[in-house]
């Protein structure tokens, strides 16, 4: 069964048909003249390439991958874990450890933990296992420390002992350097970490 176009559409196409073989016939056709225009024969010209040398690329060190932001949240940083303790840990140790981590795989195979090294007391301003940064927890005669901004900061000393002016160490009371000793503070920085110390080193 064939159905009917609507009248309207029928004439259109009817028109269109009719219209198409005319409107070819209609457009002008294009001049010989201009289509058979001769070429100018142009002058030869020297390439910009021509006579120069190729410059040899310099050979960029190539540097290793950080895969910190691929093996922990922002604002952390991923620090292998040495086989080596802690307080055995040498720069030829830890430049053999960083060597030893070439890609992702390596790092899974050595472990690794996240740390905000702007807060982490235990590896202030960087990874002690890559022998940088520092453990405020160890600092001598230190009652209470913190890390702020990848620095220690010593809070309060033991009994006999003052905060340097630098808050950085704990000083004899009475030795010429703590004659300027500044006043112990608590930790105000949002996110630092602190310890209280409990017995003197």
């Amino acid at each position: 069964m064939i159905t009917r176009l609507p009248p309207l559409v029928a004439r259109l196409v009817v028109l269109f048909l009719v219209a198409t073989p005319l409107l070819t016939l209609a457009s002008p056709l294009p001049d010989a003249a201009a289509a058979a225009a001769p070429l100018a024969a142009r002058a030869p010209q020297a390439t910009r390439r021509m006579g120069q040398r190729k410059a040899k690329k310099a050979e960029v060190p190539t540097q290793k991958k950080d895969y910190s932001s691929f093996l922990c949240p922002a604002l952390s940083v991923a620090c292998p874990v040495s086989a080596v303790p802690l307080e055995e840990i040498t720069l030829d140790s830890a430049a053999a450890l960083e060597a030893s981590l070439n890609s992702l795989a390596d790092w899974f195979k050595a472990g690794f933990e996240c740390v905000e090294l702007a807060t982490e007391l235990n590896q202030c301003g960087g990874c002690l296992s890559l022998a940088q940064g520092q453990d405020c927890a160890v600092i001598a005669n230190a009652r209470a420390t913190g890390c702020e901004n990848g620095s220690c900061t010593v809070y309060s000393c033991f009994e006999g002992y003052t905060v340097s002016p630098d808050r950085k160490t704990c000083v004899k009371r009475g030795a010429p350097s703590s004659t300027s000793a500044a006043t112990p503070v608590t930790p105000l920085t949002p996110g630092a970490q602190a310890v209280l110390n409990t017995v003197p080193s």
